[in-house]
Order: structure tokens, then C-alpha cells, then sequence
């Protein structure tokens, strides 16, 4: 049936994709900021000197969050033209009008998918349309991969052109993401001072997490940006990081929204009579869709072709759950919330819950079965029947069960009410920790359980609701930092290599391990000491601060939460850091170099850096 209604065109998705902004299920604020850029990159904005520098848009959120029809609701609004690629395997080209003769003087037809791709991209930047229209563009064109650029205007005034890439090219092979990189790094660098704007739609992945420990546990492993893709892998990260690239990220759709627009929607499907959608089916859509609107438009109009047949009771509550069930990740910031306040059968409602939340609440204590009795001897693990089903997050979990213990490490603190139950959390994380293979990537297939079922069994019943805040694990920050003290040890060799060339030492047995350990108090003290008048040669470079100025923080008293930033309800879970540093670049780095291995590392005396018997005195 529903193959049916897609070779008719008759899904509602594209029946009634919005044609103005008052339709659109996105925050006012969210369609203004796409609004300001695309202003800025067609007009130059208030100052007229800015459309040089708006050159590519990145669009970023999860799948169904309206990135795309805000793209076509503004083309209306600010009169542009969408020019879009979309890639097809079955178009050649067969006759001399398909010979680009800026392209090196070479045929097409033999090329791959990715040249035409490129050749696409420069039409599309450098050409104008050579048809003529007058009306107003239409925000539907899509012109074919490799075809002339089509327009809908019918005047011999040019219009405005915008570049849309949504189906984007395999970005996951090796050498497209290279040829990728190239390709969007000739675009930011060409010389037009009046370049036609690029915008990238980059859904989320929304892969689980049991995937990624799956891929471990098989001994699969690749680094995160050559199995992901996301901004930092389509995009270099020279220009990433340039003034020609911008990303704005769309978040999950409110609940308020969506529930609003698919009243809408059922409003202009139904005008005359009523919908078989009650307030409660609505309800079940609009929660079950986590914030994608092209899912939960899907699930309405699956839901009323089946209502129909008259479906009444409770068959149209089996009905509905069979409907709205989806493979979509559970959000992280409800995962962390269901295990951190660990909710059971009979605990009362929290302050904050509504009458809907306390309703379900109750109705999931009935279908709980209570634990059998345990023995006196182990009256301490007693528990009541809890409401979190382990096997149901660990499905929907958006993250690995690796990136689930850091946030269990950062945050249980806050969550527990004596050390007894800290200690209990901390017994599990290490025994979750040390119960893997041989090797790092040979984890315990069982972990994400053992950690879920060991917090929830640690955690106090009901956990007391003291504003606490999930804030995401310090590891990542931690990573990085270590990182820029690698490199800031790396200068101050280099520096001090330099210096015993001047003087004629040889100091080359300072190894960078020798520098972490035993150099930097005396660059602390040297910084301290040192005036402006010590000639520039002769100082430190200042990234030795790295390593050689460390502080410890102390968390502040008055604050509600462990660690510097917050986890929001709209985050992913996605690990904001290069990674970890790899076995390869710690040898390149010199970090586990030592007296064992083939350089030596010469004692502080032999190296030239002080003599071996200081004058101390000793008290």
C-alpha cells in the first residue's frame, strides 16, 4: 500500500511541505539566523562588504528537522534560485554538447560520478542560466547532476543563484574525500568577489550505540572520521576553520511545534469532517518522533490509512505503538536522565511531572512484576522493580558503551547521597573497565548492562531532586589538552636544540620525555624571573606553559553540577575532540621515549643544563 501511494506522489511529506515561514516547524530565531546569512551572501549584508566572506553554509541537526524546506520556504522570500545536485548512476552523455571545454578539454563519459559532480559544481558557480524567466523561482528546480543549469525566470535579468548540496557525494572512500576537500577548498579560494553561496545539508548519522561495540567486539575498528560523517570529514579543516565556511545546527523539533503542524496538516487533509486522529494518538506520534517531523508526518498518514478499516479499543493503541515504533536513537540527555534518577516501582512523582507523565508512570508499575524476596543475608541489595528497561535504552542508545561510562564517571557524584553508594557506582566502572580482552579494543559485550544495571543498583531510591546537571565528560578536554602540552614540548626542544647550536653544546639528548619531567619547573621559574629586556632568542617559547604551568581547579562550591559544560536535551553524545592520541603519534612524539631505547636520555649535568653539584644550602 504504501509503495502505491509513492508511485502515485501522494505522500503527504511532499503534499504539503511548507510554502511559507509560518509553516514551518522551526524556532523564529532559527529561521532568522539562515535568513541573516543567506542576506548576507546574496546582498553583502548592511555594510555590503560581507559577501565575500559567505561562501559555504553547513546545516547540521538530525534527519527531519526542516534544514531543507527552510532553505526552499526562504528562496521564496528573498527571490533566489535553488540550484541542487542530485547524483544519478544511470545518466551519460552521448553527443558533443556534453564536452565541457573548460575542463582540460576532456569527455565526460568515462569519468566517474565525482566528476560530474565537480564539473557540476563549476557550471554552477561560474555560469549564468541561459534560459529567461520572470516569476518568481521556483524553490522545487533540481537540475540533473551534469545538465545545463535550469531556471524558472523568464527575463533576461539574471537572478540570484544559491548552490544546494544534500545528497553529497561518498565522502567515506579514502580519495573522494579527498577529491571532496579539494573541490570545496577551490570554491572559498576563488577570487569572485560575488561567489554563488554553497549550502551543505549534514544530517546526523543517528547510528546506536550497540553498533559501535559491536564493530569493537568483532576487533573492527576505525578512527571516528573515516566511519562518520560529519562536518570536520566533509570539509578540510584549514577551511573549516577559515572565515569562509559557517555552521548552523537545527535542533530536534520541539514538541509544541510538531504537535502544532501536524494539527495543521490534518486541518488542510480534513477541512470538512473530522479526523480519525484523537488527542492521544497525536500525543503518541508527537512523542515517539523525537523531534522529526518527516517521521511523525509519515506515521500520521500511515495512521489514518489504517484507521480507516474502523480500528477501535485496544487495537488502536497496539496499532499506534506499532506504528510510531522506529529505529531512531533514544536522545542522550533522556538516557542519562533515566538512569541517573532511578525510578521504581511506587516511587512518588517528582514535582515537576504532569499529569500525562504520572498517568504513564502508573500505568508502567502495573505491567512491573516485584522482585522475589531475598534471604536476610542479602537484605542490603533489596530493591523495588525498576521502571528503566536496560535492554530497551542499550537499543535506543545513541552513544557506545565507552562514551556511557564517561558520563557515568563525570556525573554519578552529584546523584548519590553517601559515599557508600559512590563507592558501589566507582566498584563497577572498574570492574567494567578491567573484565575486556587482551587487547583495548576486546571490551566486555556486556558492559553498557553491567553499567546501567550497576548505577541503577547503587543509586539511591527515589534520587533526590536537587537541580542536578549532566554535564559531558572532561576526558575529551583532557585529551586535547594533553595534546597542545605534546606540542608546546616539541617548541621548547626545537628551542633548546637551537640554542646549544649557537653556544656549541649538544643538546641533543634532551628527549621530549626528559623535557615534560624534568625541565619544566626551571621554565616556570625562568618565566617568572625573566624581564622584557632578555633578548627574544634567548626566551622560552611560551607554549612551554602547557606543561610547565599546570593548575588544578577546584570546583566551585556554589555549583549544581560536576564538570565545566552542561549536557543539553538537543546534544548527541558526539566526542568534541580529535580523539585520542594514537600509538603512532606518541612514538612521533616522544612520549614514551626512555633510557631503554635506542637514544639515551643524558642525565640534566651531561646535557649542558646545570652543573652537577649546585650550590645549596642545606639547613
Amino acid at each position: 500500500m504504501l509503495m502505491n501511494i509513492v508511485a502515485r506522489g501522494q505522500l503527504w511529506v511532499d503534499m504539503y511541505e511548507p510554502r511559507s515561514e509560518a509553516e514551518l516547524a522551526v524556532h523564529v530565531r532559527k529561521v532568522e539566523n539562515v535568513r541573516n546569512w543567506l542576506r548576507e551572501s546574496l546582498e553583502g549584508g548592511p555594510s555590503g562588504k560581507l559577501r565575500k566572506y559567505r561562501r559555504v553554509l553547513v546545516l547540521t541537526g538530525p534527519a527531519g528537522t526542516a534544514k531543507s524546506s527552510t532553505i526552499r520556504v526562504l528562496s521564496q522570500e528573498l527571490k533566489f534560485e535553488i540550484i541542487e545536485w542530485k547524483s544519478s548512476t544511470s545518466e551519460s552523455f552521448t553527443n558533443a554538447t556534453d564536452f565541457d571545454a573548460t575542463s582540460s578539454g576532456l569527455w565526460v563519459s568515462d569519468d566517474t560520478i565525482f566528476t560530474k559532480f565537480r564539473l557540476f559544481l563549476e557550471r554552477a558557480s561560474q555560469c549564468q542560466s541561459v534560459f529567461s524567466s520572470s516569476s518568481t523561482p521556483n524553490p522545487r528546480k533540481r537540475p540533473l547532476p551534469s545538465s545545463s543549469l535550469s531556471s524558472s525566470n523568464a527575463n533576461s535579468t539574471p537572478i540570484q543563484r544559491l548552490i544546494l548540496l544534500e545528497d553529497l557525494p561518498n565522502v567515506l572512500h579514502s580519495n573522494t574525500r579527498s577529491q571532496f576537500h579539494d573541490v570545496i577548498r577551490s570554491l572559498v579560494e576563488n577570487q569572485d568577489p560575488n561567489p554563488v553561496p554553497v549550502v551543505i545539508i549534514l544530517s546526523d548519522s543517528g547510528m546506536r550505540g550497540e553498533a559501535g561495540d559491536e564493530r569493537l567486539a568483532s576487533g573492527v575498528w576505525e578512527r571516528d572520521q573515516d566511519s562518520a560523517v560529519d562536518i570536520r570529514s566533509i570539509l578540510p579543516k584549514d577551511v573549516l576553520n577559515g572565515p569562509y565556511v559557517d555552521e548552523i545546527r537545527f535542533n530536534p523539533i520541539a514538541p509544541t511545534l510538531l504537535k502544532k503542524a501536524l494539527q495543521a496538516l490534518l486541518s488542510r487533509k480534513f477541512p470538512s469532517q473530522k479526523s480519525p486522529i484523537t488527542g492521544q494518538m497525536l500525543d503518541i506520534i508527537v512523542d515517539s518522533a523525537n523531534g522529526d517531523i518527516r517521521s511523525a508526518i509519515m506515521a500520521l498518514q500511515f495512521a489514518c490509512i489504517r484507521l480507516n478499516k474502523k480500528t477501535k479499543g485496544a487495537d488502536s493503541q497496539v496499532l499506534m505503538e506499532s506504528i510510531t515504533r522506529r529505529e531512531q536513537s533514544l536522545a542522550l540527555f533522556h538516557l542519562m536522565g533515566k538512569v541517573f534518577y532511578n525510578k521504581r516501582k511506587g516511587d512518588p512523582p517528582a514535582p515537576s511531572a504532569s499529569a500525562r507523565d504520572i498517568k504513564k508512570d502508573q500505568e508502567i508499575d502495573k505491567r512491573l512484576k516485584d522482585p522475589p524476596e531475598l534471604p536476610p543475608y542479602l537484605s542490603e541489595h533489596d530493591r523495588k522493580a525498576s521502571r528503566v528497561d536496560v535492554n530497551t535504552i542499550y537499543s535506543d542508545s545513541p552513544i557506545d558503551s565507552s562514551l556511557f561510562s564517561l558520563y557515568i564517571h563525570q556525573n554519578f557524584i552529584q546523584f548519590c547521597t553517601d559515599v557508600d553508594q559512590c563507592d558501589g557506582i566507582a566498584d563497577w566502572l572498574s570492574w567494567a573497565d578491567s573484565s575486556g580482552g587482551d587487547t583495548w579494543y576486546q571490551v566486555n559485550p556486556y558492559r553498557f548492562h553491567l553499567l546501567a544495571l550497576g548505577t541503577l543498583h547503587s543509586l539511591p531510591a527515589p534520587v533526590p531532586r536537587l537541580n542536578q546537571k549532566v554535564c559531558k565528560p572532561d576526558f575529551f578536554d583532557n585529551i586535547n589538552k594533553e595534546k597542545e602540552s605534546w606540542d608546546g614540548v616539541r617548541d621548547v626542544r626545537s628551542w633548546i636544540i637551537n640554542q646549544g647550536t649557537d653556544s656549541g653544546w649538544n643538546f641533543s639528548g634532551w628527549n621530549p620525555r626528559t623535557i615534560a619531567t624534568e625541565l619544566g619547573g626551571v621554565l616556570r621559574a625562568r618565566d617568572a624571573t625573566s624581564s622584557t629586556e632578555t633578548p627574544f632568542a634567548q626566551r622560552a617559547p611560551p607554549s612551554h606553559r602547557t606543561f610547565s604551568n599546570l593548575k588544578f581547579l577546584y570546583p566551585k562550591s556554589d555549583r549544581k553540577s560536576i564538570g565545566g559544560q552542561p549536557l543539553y536535551e538537543t546534544d548527541d553524545g558526539e566526542p568534541y575532540s580529535d580523539g585520542a592520541i594514537l600509538a603512532e603519534e606518541q612514538q612521533e612524539m616522544g612520549m614514551w621515549q626512555d633510557e631503554k631505547e635506542s637514544e639515551r636520555v643524558v642525565s640534566i649535568a651531561d646535557a649542558g643544563g646545570w652543573l652537577d653539584s649546585d650550590d645549596i644550602t642545606y639547613f
